[in-house]
């Protein structure tokens, strides 16, 4: 067959005749800085022996109608503008999300391995951080996956294997919808690669762009990422690699999630139904979950937000779950199709039972499922289960010569703690890091009698540690260096930061970019340590305030005392007609912070011992008592218990920075009866429309806190 029609014969029946060519044509142009002399487009596209003059006419013929090339007067074909990839969001169904896109040498997810993964986390329309990483396969790289991806086996060599990553990919995934084009494929593999490294495969909801393409756009053949791109306004891949496949996958995500919701779909779960059954597979052959869940669960679920706890037939909690509206979402679960999401086909065959729990705004329920997940630690819940593991950084300043190490608890023994941290890999990496930049011992000696002096270990030889067990004379130095640790994990110090950053400039200069990505990886993990602890500072010193939320019951709305940056007592005050709070009966009042290790579930209808037993008194009153009660005790250090919901909360109330319901409390005035009045009166002034608030109205800078 001649070459030409050979090309035209891969078009659909019903497509341009000559739509392969213009598509190769396309690509070439797109690695040749977007424009090409048309002799280069002939010999690309009908072999350099091909004579110019020859298959010139043709070449027109077959490009002249592509929309998206121009030819120029003097033989040049070019592409037409492109939109740009950073389009701008202003509305999505889309949760926090992660785009993943992997690499890999061949197709079988048993026999082949991962060779690169790049993971890209959005909230509401923007991307706030980004995974991106080689891997080393423990094989050669095959030709024609080099010849595809430009990847070569020198460029993996010093790469580190998936294994020493897989603890970081998970905790970067962590709770998220996972978004991919044909994402059955990239989690196949992730979960391949984890199995081999003996650890827990992912069970995250996802959601296929090429499945999505196929209901949203019926009219696409053949929807691969580029075709459906184009389809879309956007410019395909300049090159196939897993960073750019995925941030390309997430484009195209969000636009066709908005032609979704311009043919009518109005829910996440709505887009995660249309988005799970391809078109050729008839929609009535598709099994439910309605097959599996009694549909009589759902009697009595109202309309409102809350938490809802899914139970096995012996009453063991499986599965936590937050909602704006709890029937809607608990409904989504029947109409759920079998096969296709990960953790819900086991999770829906092991339902017996679902209780719910209705609350006056989605903080508490975000608090409140942040809260049921430690206690029961479902099965069926990826997050927070973990949070006993939170480490702590521990400088022994007790010690004549402290060192710098991680440890899971927080002791009353002289030493200066940091942390807790939700990731422990990033605790860990950092205290590496700082043990490698600063000379600084990591011996286990006591130094308390003479035994642990002398005898020194490698490290002094090498330059890795000042020695002080043969050298007393360094003490100051090493002090010196302690306390530039302290500062620089406090967050008010950069001065290690510069060293590392002085480190990568050194090797990229020396060209040694292994050692310079090394060193980057390094940055962006201690950075984001360091980042946390500021902004954990930062909540306690900032977040000092009352907080107005709608109440559970029509008619009323809550009051939070949030004190350095953790809530101390909540009040509950009904509102009539003329604006006057009714207090009394309907008034309660939950006062303190549990301690370390105590539930911290909370319930505004349960009022903790050393609530005043005369609960009538007015409100402000009571929250002048309150007050009084933090000034009189404080709180004790945020732990591993009580991290997660310092993180919400804070996140929360620096997302929605200037929100008329978030009310400064005035640390320097005498917060008397009147003080505490005129915050009841401007609480209670407010509309409800005044009450609302989303759950974050910025970009995540730092997950953990």
């Amino acid at each position: 067959m001649h070459h030409l029609d050979s090309i035209a014969s891969e078009q659909a029946p019903d497509g341009n005749r000559y739509e392969a060519l213009c598509d190769r044509a396309i690509s070439f142009l797109e690695q040749h800085n977007s424009s090409a002399h048309e002799d280069a487009l002939v010999a690309f596209v009908f072999g350099k022996s091909a004579s110019p003059a020859l298959w010139r006419p043709l070449l027109h013929s077959a490009l002249e109608s592509e929309e998206r090339l121009e030819y120029l007067a003097d033989g040049t074909w070019r592409l037409t503008s492109a939109l740009s990839l950073n389009v701008e969001i202003t509305e999505t169904l889309l949760p926090a999300f992660v785009a993943i896109d992997i690499e890999t040498t061949g197709l079988k997810p048993s026999t082949q391995r991962m060779i690169e993964i790049a993971l890209i986390r959005y909230r509401q329309g923007e991307e706030t951080d980004r995974y991106n990483r080689m891997l080393n396969p423990g094989r050669r790289i095959p030709v024609y996956i080099t010849k595809l991806t430009g990847i070569r086996d020198e460029d993996v060599e010093d790469a580190a294997q998936f294994s020493e990553l897989a603890t970081e990919i998970v905790e970067f995934i962590g709770d998220d919808v996972l978004v991919g084009h044909n994402v059955g494929f990239d989690i196949g593999f992730l979960n391949a690669e984890l199995q081999r490294a003996r650890h827990a495969k992912v069970i995250n909801e996802s959601i296929d762009t090429l499945s999505l393409a196929t209901r949203v756009l019926p009219g696409l053949k053949r929807p691969g990422l580029d075709r459906v791109a184009r389809a879309l306004g956007l410019s395909p891949r300049k090159i196939h690699r897993a960073g750019v496949d995925a941030e390309i996958t997430a484009q195209v995500a969000f636009r066709l999630e908005a032609e979704a919701r311009r043919q009518g779909v109005d829910s996440f779960d709505a887009l995660k139904v249309m988005a799970s059954v391809r078109e050729r597979r008839p929609r009535e052959h598709v099994g439910r979950g309605r097959s599996l869940v009694d549909r009589s669960l759902l009697e009595g679920i109202p309309r409102k937000p809350g938490v809802y706890l899914m139970r096995d037939r012996n009453g063991r909690v499986i599965y936590v779950g937050k909602s704006k509206n709890l029937r809607e979402r608990v409904g989504s679960y029947f109409s759920q199709p079998l096969g296709y999401a990960r953790k819900m086909d086991g999770l829906l065959e092991s339902i017996g039972a679902i209780d719910t729990e209705v609350v006056g705004s989605e903080l508490e329920a975000l608090l409140l499922e942040s809260q049921l997940i430690r206690r029961h630690a479902p099965r069926y819940n990826t997050m927070m289960r973990s949070f006993e593991h939170y480490p702590y950084i521990r400088v022994d300043l007790g010690n004549r010569w402290p060192k710098i190490t991680l440890v899971k608890d927080r002791k009353d023994d002289g030493a200066r703690y940091f942390g807790p941290y939700r990731s422990r890999s990033s605790a860990r990496k950092t205290v590496d890091v700082i043990n490698d930049v600063l000379p600084l011992r990591t011996c286990t000696r006591s130094f308390k009698n003479a035994r642990s002096y002398g005898n020194p270990c490698l490290r002094l030889a090498i330059g890795k540690c000042l020695g002080p067990c043969v050298d007393v004379s360094i003490a100051g130095e090493y002090r010196d260096m302690v306390r530039q640790v302290v500062r620089f994990l406090d967050g008010e110090d950069d001065a290690l930061y510069a060293v590392l950053w002085a480190g990568l400039e050194r090797a990229a200069d020396a060209q040694d970019f292994e050692r310079a990505e090394k060193l980057r990886r390094n940055l962006t993990v201690v950075n984001g340590i360091v980042a946390g602890q500021r902004q954990l500072r930062d909540a306690v010193e900032r977040h000092h305030l009352m907080m107005a939320l709608p109440g559970r019951d029509a008619g009323t709305r809550e009051l939070w005392m949030v004190l350095e940056g953790r809530t101390w007592s909540r009040m509950v005050i009904e509102a009539a007609d003329s604006g006057d709070v009714v207090a009394g009966a309907d008034t309660t009042l939950t006062v303190g912070a549990p301690s370390e290790g105590e539930d911290r579930v909370i319930d505004v209808s349960v009022i903790h011992p050393g609530t005043p037993a005369n609960v009538t008194e007015s409100p402000s009153h009571q929250l002048k008592l309150a007050y009084q009660r933090f000034r009189e005790n404080g709180l004790p250090p945020v732990g591993y218990d009580s991290l997660d919901d310092a993180h919400i909360l804070n996140r929360w109330i620096a997302g929605n920075d200037g929100h008329p319901a978030i009310i400064p409390l005035d640390r320097e005035a005498v917060l008397d009866d009147e003080y505490w009045s005129g915050i009841v009166e401007r609480a209670i002034r407010l509309s409800d429309s005044d009450l609302e608030m989303r759950p974050d109205r910025r970009p995540a800078e730092v997950e953990a806190v």
